[in-house]
């Protein structure tokens, strides 16, 4: 029996009222990735050649979902977008000698030129876990918008007594660098090839969707969508739509295949 047969005999044989119960087995039939991770295997395991362009490559490992397929080369090439200089140099540093991945110390967006990103200051982002998960969160947290990064401080607060105290201390460490703008129509797109966009911005997934040119898009677009009730959800996804993209799966990080 193929496994997602088995899958869904199991599902179905569950008494325990579940509202995961029903979402599995929606997605089960729809034949959508159940896990973003799953969907990332499965595109790195194809045989033809691949490139992928990154958009917010932090410090290529903290919360990256390419970096334990970006570990040894395999038949892909890459290109990855990281406009803060700390972080940036982080990247060079882990990509050394790789003529296969390309960092550049550039922004994405729907305009040319500069602008402000904010950003949590490193030494500082070091202490934030508090008692929660030992995940370094806090290095992943850069944003056009000064209160997306406010919001996601506040919203840790499970992380224990000390944290909360600290709250006030964490959001005055908050810095900028002004950085430089380019667009994803700036980019070429190889043809004939697999071709990904990853997009994690902290809330600027439309601006950087906006931005492609679509006569010379990629195969794929996996975006991050954390941000609840975010009213760019709708238009990112009628943008998507309009230009022949359908979603395939993923829940925190959305992805979509070009039809």
């Amino acid at each position: 029996m193929p496994i997602k047969k088995e899958i869904l005999k199991l599902l179905n044989s569950l008494k325990t009222p579940n509202k995961i119960i029903p979402y599995l087995k929606k997605k089960i039939k729809k034949k959508l990735y159940l896990t973003e991770d799953k969907f990332l295997e499965d595109f790195f395991n194809k045989k033809e050649r691949k490139y992928i362009i990154q958009v917010g490559g932090n410090d290529g490992i903290q919360n990256d979902p390419l970096r334990k397929y970006f570990v040894k080369k395999n038949n892909y090439e890459a290109i990855i977008f990281e406009p803060l200089n700390y972080y940036f140099e982080c990247l060079v540093k882990l990509y050394d000698g790789r003529d296969d991945i390309k960092i550049e110390k550039t922004g994405i967006s729907n305009f040319h030129g500069t602008k402000v990103l904010y950003f949590i200051k490193p030494a500082v982002a070091n202490q934030m876990n508090g008692d929660g998960p030992m995940n370094n969160w806090a290095h992943g947290q850069g944003s056009f918008d000064k209160k997306i990064i406010e919001f996601h401080i506040e919203n840790n607060q499970f992380r224990g007594e000390k944290y909360k105290k600290d709250i006030r201390f964490y959001k005055e460490s908050i810095e900028y660098e002004e950085i430089k703008i380019i667009k994803l129509s700036d980019i070429y797109i190889p043809d004939n090839i697999e071709t990904l966009l990853v997009i994690d911005v902290q809330g600027f997934e439309l601006e950087v969707i906006e931005s492609i040119n679509f006569n010379n898009a990629p195969k794929y677009i996996f975006y991050e969508d954390d941000l609840k009730d975010n009213p760019k959800t709708e238009k990112i996804k009628s943008i998507l739509k309009k230009n022949n993209y359908k979603y395939i799966g993923g829940d925190h990080d959305l992805i979509y295949k070009k039809m």
